[in-house]
C-alpha cells in the first residue's frame, strides 16, 4: 500500500470542460485517475461511443498520467416493467464494451428510486438479478459494476441485500459516504461495517443543511461530515481503494469553479489521511 489511497477526479465537477482540459488539469491538481461522466448527454462521454473514440479517450487520460478509473454510469433497474430492466441491461453491456476498450476497471451503477408503492423485497430481488448477469460478463473482462449508496439506496442493510442475492465477484458497492450518511437512516460507523467487503472505490464530498433544509456542497473538511474519524477507521482497516472527488457542478452551478475546488481535494485527503 502506498502513503495514501489514489484520487480520483470525477468530471461531474467540471461539465463546461473538454476533455483534454481535464486531462491536463487532473495531472496538474495531483490525481491519480479520472472517473468520466458517461450519459447519453454526451457530458463528458456517450454510452453509444465507437471503438474509435474510446480507444483515444483511453489513450488521453493514459499519456496525461491519470487513466480512466471508472465510467460513471447512469443505469438503474428498480423496476416493474421488465421491459426497462431489459432496456438498462443493454445500456450496461455497452458500457462493458467501452470500459474494456477504456481499460477502465470500475463501472458506476445506480439501483434507482423505487416505483411507487413498490415493496423493498422484491425490488431487492429484482435489482439484484437484474444486476447479476452483467456482473458476470464484466468480470469475465476483469471489469466490476459499483452499485452507488443513492436514492433509495443509502442503507447499508439494503446494498448488502442486493451483494449476497446477486453473489458475484463482478458486483460491489460506490459507497457515497455523504449520500449515506446525510440520508440519517444510519449513522456512517454503521453502515460501513455492512458495506466494507463490498467497496470498490468512495465518492468523498462534504456539506452541511441550511435553514431550510436544503444541503449545501461545500469544500472537503468545510462541512459537517466526520472526515477525520471516517478516514482514520479506512485507514486502520487497509483500505486501498480510490477517493473519487464528486463535485456536483453541472447540477449545482452555484458551487464554487473547478479550478479552485479541484486543487484542494488531493491535498485535504491526503494531508488528513497522514495526520489520522
Amino acid at each position: 500500500m502506498t502513503g495514501h489511497p489514489p484520487v480520483v477526479l470525477n468530471t461531474l465537477g467540471c461539465p463546461d470542460w473538454p476533455l483534454e482540459t481535464i486531462a491536463h488539469h487532473a495531472h496538474v491538481f495531483g490525481y491519480d485517475g479520472i472517473e468520466l461522466r458517461t450519459h447519453p448527454d454526451g457530458n463528458h462521454f456517450s454510452p453509444g461511443a465507437s471503438v474509435e473514440e474510446a480507444e483515444r479517450v483511453g489513450t488521453l487520460f493514459r499519456n496525461a498520467g491519470v487513466p480512466v478509473t471508472s465510467i460513471m454510469g447512469y443505469t438503474r433497474f428498480a423496476f416493474t416493467n421488465p421491459g426497462e430492466i431489459a432496456e438498462n441491461q443493454a445500456v450496461m453491456r455497452q458500457l462493458i464494451a467501452l470500459a474494456r476498450t477504456l481499460q477502465a476497471p470500475f463501472i458506476r451503477s445506480f439501483a434507482g428510486q423505487l416505483p411507487p408503492g413498490a415493496d423493498r423485497s422484491p425490488m431487492i430481488r429484482t435489482v439484484a438479478d437484474a444486476l447479476r448477469p452483467l456482473a458476470e460478463e464484466a468480470l469475465a473482462d476483469g471489469i466490476r459494476i459499483g452499485l452507488e449508496t443513492h436514492d433509495d439506496w443509502c442503507s447499508g442493510e439494503l446494498i448488502r441485500a442486493v451483494m449476497d442475492r446477486a453473489n458475484s465477484r463482478g458486483l460491489g458497492v460506490v459507497y457515497d459516504i455523504l449520500n449515506a450518511w446525510e440520508s440519517g437512516i444510519e449513522p456512517w460507523d454503521v453502515a460501513y461495517p455492512k458495506l466494507k467487503p463490498f467497496i470498490l472505490y468512495c465518492h468523498l464530498k462534504d456539506g452541511y443543511r441550511l435553514a431550510d433544509g436544503k444541503l449545501r456542497y461545500v469544500l472537503l473538511g468545510a462541512g459537517d461530515l466526520p472526515l477525520r474519524a471516517i478516514l482514520a477507521r479506512f485507514k486502520a482497516d487497509g483500505y486501498e481503494g480510490a477517493f473519487s472527488f464528486e463535485w456536483e457542478k453541472k447540477w449545482h452551478p452555484e458551487l464554487e469553479s473547478p479550478e479552485r475546488a479541484m486543487p484542494h481535494f488531493p491535498h485535504k485527503v491526503r494531508s488528513v489521511w497522514s495526520e489520522v
